[in-house]
């Protein structure tokens, strides 16, 4: 199973975009949507994490979940394999389901064998 990063945040080095602007409740807004995934996937409690010190590195070996308007500034394309867009407003408002669908259709790619 692939690590799973969600990234609304990013709380280190020179861009830095928050959630609501609040660090606080931006951490407690990502770990909620994390632990919603976590449960409607059936995953281990540590498979899915927040990620609030992303440096803009692609790892290919982990599946990014990112807000779209953080992907749109960190000039990475949103068809990277590894990677699922987000609206912020999803996020903000912990609601999972296309994250849940797509997040779904990666880890089968991953898992089958080619």
């Amino acid at each position: 199973m692939p690590e799973i990063r969600v990234i609304g945040d990013i709380l280190s080095g020179k861009f830095q975009p928050t959630l609501t602007g609040n660090p606080i409740v931006d951490a407690a807004l990502i770990n909620r949507f994390c632990q919603s995934l976590i449960t409607a996937l059936a995953l281990t409690p540590n498979s899915v994490q927040a990620e609030h010190h992303w440096d803009l590195t692609i790892d290919p070996r982990k599946v990014y979940v990112i807000d779209s308007q953080i992907l749109a500034a960190s000039g990475h394309q949103n068809r990277l394999a590894n990677v699922i867009p987000i609206s912020h407003a999803e996020l903000l408002h912990g609601q999972i389901g296309a994250t849940q669908e797509q997040l779904v259709a990666v880890l089968t790619a991953q898992s089958s064998p080619n």
